[in-house]
């Protein structure tokens, strides 16, 4: 388990906006909650894992449930880097 007294650890995550439609992602349902897209619907998938196309909503539940060792690799291995002046 990771402890920090006195600080919260957030994660920032690097988005960029790339339209896609059903047939480039090959699926009409996110892989985790199951549920179809919307005709407009943000969608990422899993930088630790296989899961496929989910929601970002679904990501960040699917990350923070069953990647918890692989997060905390990562900010131990980003710890030291700055942001950009835009973060």
């Amino acid at each position: 388990m990771y402890n920090v007294i006195g600080n919260l650890i957030v994660l920032w995550r690097e988005a960029w906006l790339k339209p896609l439609y059903d047939s480039d992602i090959g699926s009409d349902f996110c892989n985790f909650c199951k549920r179809r897209f919307n005709e407009l619907d943000f969608v990422t998938s899993c930088e630790f894992c296989e899961i496929g196309i989910i929601h970002t909503t679904c990501s960040d539940k699917h990350i923070l449930n069953s990647h918890k060792k692989e997060i905390l690799n990562k900010i131990e291995s980003q710890r030291d880097r700055r942001l950009h002046d835009y973060q």
